[in-house]
């Protein structure tokens, strides 16, 4: 999202844009026209693939299925709502509150598809997101109660806050929504530090798609436009797209398998890890994004 900033403002050192999902590229080009005309957007590609993650710490997963029979976000803000926190919970006193995190919906990719995956959980619908339903007096309310409670929501970088929580263990997170593909990176050395995690995915889910985008902007010149397809030829050729596999990811090139001896979707299966995510979501309009991020915004200064 700050890449997308950067770019409407004319930074001229950038010549191609690879954020987390498309989500951000149609709200780029909202704006681009609005503030210039055209299309910023000259080719695009997606590289690798990732869905959202609830990543649980086993013990607290295994409290949460007890006490509400799921451990999906509705589970989540009804755990949030709950003034004795994991004492009520689980039982566990000494476990103190229970706390939930997502990055920062205003500048972190993961922290708006949270946001919007929220909005289409609630509603129990995978498409049509409207305005209305951002504004449904039901869902403001369920989402200040999610604002209130998330940890964490200043935190810019997925990768950042994953860490913290494999650093410091419980103390910082019980659950966090992030990428797949962060969860994946962390299963291990979890294990030897505070115990197993444990992979839950939404409802209704979105595929981060990690697209790459050559930029048509005034200041890229031919050979800057040729060098960023050359990059991007670079990164969809095999052996890249099999790297991406070993980094917790689902290749874009479809010519690459996921489910291998030692991939990782074969390795962590006890851990809740799947090829199959279920339900997914449509892209909002960008109007219904940026009003449920203002909602959002709202609810965390009240």
């Amino acid at each position: 999202l700050q890449g997308a900033q950067a770019i409407l403002g004319g930074d001229q050192s950038i010549n191609a844009w690879t954020p987390a999902s498309s989500l951000a590229k149609d709200m780029l080009v909202s704006d681009w026209q609005v503030k210039r005309s055209g299309d910023p957007i000259l080719s695009g590609e997606n590289l690798a693939l990732t869905p959202m993650a609830l990543v649980w710490w086993q013990e607290r997963h295994q409290a949460f299925a007890a006490k509400y029979g799921a451990t999906d976000l509705k589970a989540i803000a009804a755990g949030l709502q709950e003034t004795g926190g994991l004492a009520a919970i689980a039982k566990k006193p000494e476990w103190g509150l229970f706390k939930f995190g997502h990055t920062d919906p205003a500048s972190s990719n993961s922290g708006l598809i949270a946001l919007v995956t929220m909005a289409y959980v609630f509603h129990n619908k995978a498409q049509g997101l409207s305005m209305a339903n951002v504004l449904d007096a039901g869902f403001q309310g369920w989402l200040g109660g999610l604002a209130a409670g998330a940890s964490g929501t200043r935190n810019e970088s997925t990768g950042t806050m994953m860490r913290e929580m494999i650093l410091k263990g419980p103390s910082a997170y019980d659950c966090l929504l992030v990428y797949e593909s962060i969860a994946i990176e962390h299963l291990a050395n979890a294990e030897g530090r505070w115990g197993a995690l444990q992979i839950d995915y939404p409802a209704q889910n979105f595929w981060n798609d990690n697209p790459y985008y050559v930029l048509n902007v005034p200041w890229s010149t031919p050979g800057q436009r040729a060098a960023a397809k050359a990059f991007q030829r670079f990164l969809l050729a095999e052996p890249a797209q099999r790297q991406a596999l070993v980094h917790g990811f689902r290749p874009a090139d479809p010519a690459v398998p996921v489910l291998v001896a030692g991939s990782p979707f074969e390795k962590y299966k006890a851990n809740g890890l799947r090829n199959d995510i279920g339900s997914l979501a449509e892209t909002p309009r960008p109007e219904v994004i940026q009003n449920l991020l203002q909602s959002w915004q709202r609810a965390r200064v009240r």
